[in-house]
């Protein structure tokens, strides 16, 4: 019998690396038992329940789909809720004001600083930083053009005053852009007050007469400036009409054609009112003012005319405008100061939470031009932190407003009124307003007969040297 021939390739015989095993003679091990898992907390159970209805909402959403590709595909392309962008710690980028480093020029750092050539900074709380500060803030961004009324029901109240202390302020620290307007229907006292005037007097009714040309596209920005009275603070003043015998006075449009003016060519105004709640110029400043200002003296009176008035504002529907209104009390001479508390409550009602004291100043009472320079440094600090706030209230309102770009609003040419005709007298004769004082005088009197106006001889009896029509 022959012996098959080997495969060279077949290494079985060689291999020796570990025995054959029999699987026929082993027996399977009894495999022990698992552990039975414990239960879960509940708090899981229930953010897997949670977990559980999340997808079920999910899975339940549904998107327009008029193409038909999917709410898979739609659901794709949602944008994932991504986890806040962690705040980076402050480094060299950060967008923050450069720290002042001036020296102190206040208190006695100020001094010794004067007299040695030291440069010692100012306390970190001290009122030379609040005021600094408050520069700051007044210079800031306004976008727009802000409208500032300062109003008030009772002459003496310091209205006029308290406007041009906050305009001077302004125009100090921001420069040019800044005007305070005299809004009274006529014979107001801010061109008087304001520190320098011109010559001559220009004022409401020169720039109505021009409003259409001030107010076209093609107005040069220089132009108003000649109607206004430049101050030593870089603001400016328009005054108000100073005559007293005109038919009419400034009123709604007029108001309106004056502001359409000025916000073409100025960024900040500050309006003088008169005492009169429904006079229409009035009513025009409160509509179209982002913030007022009440001056508020500490005595009952004024407190409670202050108060009525921004009640019948409220009720008018500008709740918003008083309760961001500002209101400045200050002890005068015949005021109580007893009273400051319980007029900040009264006020509070109204929900006004800016009551600011400021300090009685002298020349306010005076009756001269006001020199923002003269006035007290106390005067000039209280008004510096106070235009500040108000700079403040002025930027919230400005961005949180949409910016108006163009007005499609361009006034007329408008002519100042006529002088109101001279009542009848009881002769049957009537006269116009003479452009020079007439002096009626006897003809033996000795004071000097006017030559523009001579005698009116026909209402004369030379024989009685009596007035012509009197019984003998």
């Amino acid at each position: 019998m022959s012996t098959p021939a080997r495969n060279e390739n077949d290494h079985t015989d060689d291999y020796g690396a570990e025995n054959a095993v029999n699987l026929r003679t082993q027996r399977l091990k009894r495999q022990t038992p698992r552990p039975e898992p414990e239960p879960e907390p509940p708090a899981a159970a229930e953010d897997d329940s949670a977990a559980a209805d999340n997808d079920t909402t999910d899975h339940d959403q549904q998107f327009a789909d008029p193409y038909a590709v999917g709410q898979d595909a739609l659901a794709a392309n949602e944008e994932p809720v991504a986890e806040p962008y962690p705040a980076r710690p402050g480094g060299l980028f950060d967008p923050e004001t450069e720290a002042d480093t001036n020296p102190a020029t206040w208190g006695w750092r100020g001094k010794l600083n004067a007299a040695t050539g030291l440069r010692m900074l100012p306390k970190p709380d001290s009122a030379e930083v609040r005021f600094r500060t408050s520069i700051t803030r007044i210079q800031q961004s306004l976008p727009g053009c802000s409208v500032v009324s300062v109003i008030g029901l009772k002459g003496g109240a310091g209205k006029t005053p308290t406007t041009l202390a906050l305009s001077n302020t302004f125009g100090r620290h921001r420069g040019r852009g800044v005007v305070a307007w005299d809004a009274n229907e006529a014979t107001g006292t801010l061109g008087d007050r304001a520190a320098r005037t011109t010559d001559p007097e220009l004022g409401p009714w020169d720039v109505l007469e021009h409003a259409s040309e001030l107010a076209s596209a093609a107005a040069v920005s220089g132009v108003l400036g000649r109607y206004l009275r430049l101050q030593p603070t870089l603001d400016e003043v328009l005054a108000a009409d100073n005559s007293t015998i005109r038919e009419r006075g400034i009123g709604w449009d007029e108001c309106a054609a004056l502001m359409a003016v000025l916000r073409r060519h100025r960024d900040l105004i500050f309006i003088d009112t008169g005492n009169n709640p429904l006079a229409p110029n009035w009513l025009w400043a409160v509509e179209h003012s982002d913030l007022l200002v009440v001056p508020v003296p500490l005595r009952r009176d004024m407190a409670q005319q202050a108060y009525r008035m921004l009640e019948g504002i409220a009720a008018r529907g500008f709740e918003h405008l008083v309760r961001s209104a500002v209101v400045l009390t200050t002890v005068t001479p015949e005021s109580d100061p007893d009273l400051e508390e319980g007029i900040a409550k009264e006020f509070g009602h109204l929900g006004i939470e800016h009551v600011i004291r400021v300090p009685y100043e002298p020349q306010f009472a005076t009756g001269n031009r006001l020199v923002y320079d003269r006035l007290a440094a106390g005067t000039l600090e209280a008004y510096t932190n106070v235009a500040a706030g108000i700079a403040d209230l002025l930027s919230h309102s400005a961005h949180g407003r949409t910016q108006t770009l163009s007005d499609s609003y361009a006034p007329q040419q408008m002519q100042r009124p006529p002088d109101a005709p001279r009542r009848h007298t009881r002769y049957g004769r009537a006269e116009s307003y003479p452009q020079q004082p007439v002096r009626y005088a006897a003809p033996d009197s000795p004071y000097p007969r006017s030559e523009t106006h001579p005698e009116p001889t026909p209402l004369w009896d030379r024989t009685t040297n009596q007035p012509k029509g009197r019984p003998r």
